[in-house]
Order: structure tokens, then sequence, then C-alpha cells
């Protein structure tokens, strides 16, 4: 079936910028660009878009969906203002769950807050000591139990603190497993949460995941229930004997995950100096030089890409001289550092020689490094400044993919944080914000030759917006109208047919 769109602004991200103003989808490749004579002859369909603004879908290069599925049926915590709402929501939990079962809090974030500081396992007993409650932080990378979760949990792993209740990092990865998610609740949570991203104008995300995550993408990919482009990156403590899968146009097997440190949140960062809120702390190192290398060598052997998580200064480092050490092929396996915060320009100029590339979450920025917010309480004035330097990234010609980690997931609002960042000398252009949220995740996750621009004979995954980005006085006013993947019409949130 042959659809036109017509009545459109297409902003392609191809090499030749020139705009059209309509295109027609054949078996799921974009063909007749511009072409209104073989659009209105040859189309079964055509779609009047009235004017909306085109571009190629969105990818996320960053994402966690299995979880930002589970998450909707959890206590959302991530609105709340104080450590008192917080906790009325999670005692609300408690009275809508039977005895016995797991209360979970998400995406709580204490620097929000007008009293500072964690929860306690004391407050989540005086809650409830017949429920496993748990509530974890928004970066994921610390959280706290009641006494009966930390039965639950094997107390002899790294970073869990009986006497406070709280967990970092290691144990934190393994919280699935701990709850027994069964494949049935994580398919029901992959369909929900894909769901929502093609309703934020999503055709593609780079996702990291468990073995059991990717058996759930495997039961839906072939119950042809995906409809999302899915990169996936295994978590490299699971990845024994995988090699990279091309398992279907929607769904490919691309490399392993590694964490090397924590994150500023959760003052597990690895700096070089001290938290400027927390003196004698200098964050966590997750995975010493020789540890990386030898993860490193044995993942070019597979042929896998390195996804490797790595914010603070000291991490950076670590993983760079790892690199340099012992990768053969850093350019052809494309590595990536995910969310590099704390970036200096000698690592720009080092990435940049070795061919590696950036996965950054421009979110993390714009809500984190305004005025006397968490980044300035974490690093002091001097060390924000340096924080998430995108301008100095892009005209390194480094290449940057931009991604949301869940926090949120809308890449409108990312851009619109690209745009906006809290640091004057740091921001970028519109149109390059849409290239790292759109082209450059395809070259990271490499899709390249298929998609990242709307070209003849490329695939047809692309997003429809009420307005111009380009042009647009606020990017956050612009709304998603459609979104279509490899020609299928997956969400239309238009008000009326067209």
């Amino acid at each position: 079936m042959r659809i036109g769109f017509i009545n459109c602004n297409v902003i392609p991200l191809a090499e030749r910028k020139k705009l059209f103003h309509g295109f027609m989808v054949e078996e799921g490749r974009i063909t007749g660009i511009g072409d209104y004579d073989k659009i209105m002859e040859e189309s079964d369909e055509l779609i009047n878009l009235q004017g909306c603004t085109v571009l190629p879908g969105f990818i996320d290069s960053h994402t966690h969906l299995m979880e930002m599925g589970l998450n909707m049926d959890r206590v959302d915590l991530s609105s709340t203002k104080s450590y008192t709402e917080a906790l009325f929501y999670i005692e609300r939990g408690v009275e809508d769950t039977e005895e016995g079962e797991w209360v979970i809090g998400t995406c709580f974030d204490e620097t929000k807050w007008k009293k500072g500081g964690l929860p306690t396992k004391q407050e989540l007993d005086d809650i409830s000591t017949d429920h496993n409650i748990l509530v974890k932080r928004v970066c994921g990378h610390i959280a706290v139990a009641n006494s009966r979760a930390l039965e639950q949990i094997d107390t002899s792993m790294n970073y869990v603190d009986t006497e406070t209740g709280i967990l970092k990092e290691d144990v934190l990865w393994k919280l699935d497993d701990i709850i027994g998610i069964d494949m049935e609740k994580r398919q029901i949570a992959l369909k929900a949460a894909i769901k929502e991203a093609h309703r934020l104008g999503v055709t593609g995300i780079h996702e990291v995941m468990s073995r059991d995550s990717w058996k759930a993408y495997e039961k839906l990919d072939e119950k042809d229930e995906l409809k999302l482009r899915v990169r996936g990156y295994i978590m490299h403590e699971e990845s024994e004997g995988l090699k990279p899968i091309e398992k279907s146009d929607y769904l490919a097997l691309r490399g392993i995950k590694i964490f090397v440190d924590g994150s500023l949140g959760g003052r597990t960062a690895a700096l070089e100096e001290d938290y400027e809120d927390d003196p004698g702390n200098k964050g966590v190192l997750l995975l010493e030089q020789n540890k990386i290398e030898e993860i490193l060598i044995d993942a070019e052997e597979r042929g896998l890409q390195l996804m490797a998580h790595a914010i603070g200064s000291r991490a950076i480092s670590t993983l760079i001289l790892a690199i340099e050490s012992a990768s053969e092929r850093p350019k052809e396996l494309r590595h990536r550092i995910e969310h590099a915060e704390m970036v200096s320009s000698d690592h720009i100029r080092r990435i940049r020689e070795l061919g590696l590339m950036i996965s950054a979450q421009p979110n993390f920025a714009y809500q984190w490094s305004q005025k006397n917010g968490m980044n300035e309480q974490r690093l002091g004035k001097e060390r924000l400044k340096r924080c998430n330097p995108y301008w100095d990234i892009q005209r390194s010609l480094v290449k940057m993919a931009f991604g949301s980690d869940n926090m949120p997931m809308s890449p409108i609002f990312g851009v619109f944080s690209a745009v906006n960042h809290p640091i004057l000398e740091q921001r970028i252009s519109v149109y390059n914000a849409l290239q790292c949220y759109i082209k450059n995740g395809d070259y990271i996750g490499k899709d390249e030759e298929d998609l990242g621009s709307l070209e003849e004979g490329k695939k047809a995954d692309f997003v429809v917006l009420s307005d111009n980005p380009l042009e647009s006085d606020d990017l956050r006013d612009i709304e998603v109208m459609m979104t279509v993947v490899n020609g299928e019409i997956v969400y239309d949130g238009r008000d009326e047919e067209v």
C-alpha cells in the first residue's frame, strides 16, 4: 500500500539540507520525495498533515525501557516536593498491597525536597514490617530498603548497609531477580512502555538489558508486537557466549554494558577531587583499569560494542587509559562512553583520537546544573562550569548522541535541555541537538545506512510534530502528533482525522 504524506514541512537531516513538503511511503520505505504529481497519482491513501513538521524518528540512545514499563505499576515519587509527601505515597502503596508483597517507590530526588537526606530503614519499617518496601533514587544507583526487604537480599553483596538499609550500585542491578519478575510481567511491561515511547515520538532505542529482558524482547518480536527499533546492550556479567545478533529489522544485540562508576546524585561518580558537600569522598571506581582491559579484549574478540558508563573525571580517565592500552578496534566497533558528565578537554581530545562515541543525556544538565542545584552542591561552582560540556564536544567533532536514561524519556525535553543548557557556553543549536537525538543515535547504533535521515530509499521511521522546532519560541510547547515506524502509524495524536 502506498501512503502519501502531504502539506508538511520536512526537515530531512540529510547531507543535502533542502527541505521538502511531501513524500510517499511504500513497503516501509520513503519514495517520491517532493514529487507532488507522483504522490497524488500513485498513492492509495493521502494523509494531509496540515502544515505540521516531519522529522526522522527520535532515537533514545540510552534507555531502560523494561524498567520504565515495570515502574508504571509502582509508586511514582518523581513529582514529590518533600520527604513527608514521599512517605505519604509509600503509605498509600502499602494500603493497596497485600501483606508480604513488594511496595517499590521509584524516581525520588531528595535534592528537590525541602528536607534533604535519604529516607531511612526505620521510617520505612514504621510504615510496615509486613511488606517488602524499597524506595529507589531517580539516578538508579542508590535505594533504601526496610527490614523485611533486606531479608530478601543477599547482604554479603557489595554496597549493602544493613544498619541504614541503604543499597548502592551492584545490588540494584539485580533487583528484578530478587523481586521475581516473570516473563509474562516483562512482556506486559514492555508493551506499555513501547506505547509510551511511541507517544513521545521515539522510533528506536538503545536498551540496557538483562538476559531475561532480551528474551522478553525476542518474544514480542516473534509475535510482531515490537514496532520499535531496539538495539540491545547486555550487562557484561550476563553476556558469556554472546556475539552480535541481528534478530530482525526491529531487534538486534549490539554490545555489552559495564559500569565504571556511579552517579553524581548518589555521590558515587568517581571524581579526581572530593565532593564539595561530602569532604573525604571522591566517589566509587567500580572497575579498575586492568579489569576494563580484560573485559574490552574479550568483547572485541566477540565483535561486541562496549557501552561504558563513566560519569566522573576519574572514571573517564581510567576508561580511556584502558581503551588506549588494550583496544584494537575502537573505531570499527564504535565503543561508546555513557554520560561522560565530567569529561575534560584532554579527555575529549583523546576520545576523538581513539574514534570513540559519547552518549549524553541533556536532561541531566538542565535538571541538575541550575544555579544552586544538585550539581553545584556536589561539585562547587568551578567544577560545575565543566559539567556536561556539549559545545566543547560538538566543536571537537566527536560523535555525540543524546538519550534520556528515562529521566524523563521525552526527546523534545532533551532537545530543549541541550539548547537551554544552564552553562551558557555549552549550549548548542536546535538543529545540532536534533542531529544528536536522531542522526547520531542511528550512527552509534550502526543503523546509518537505513535510518537517521529522510531520504529516498531509507526506512520510513519518522515523527510528526505540531510546530517546527527550528522556529519555536519554546520547544516544550511542541506536541507529537504522529509516530510512524517502518511505514506503519504506531501513534496518532491528532484531534481529528485530516
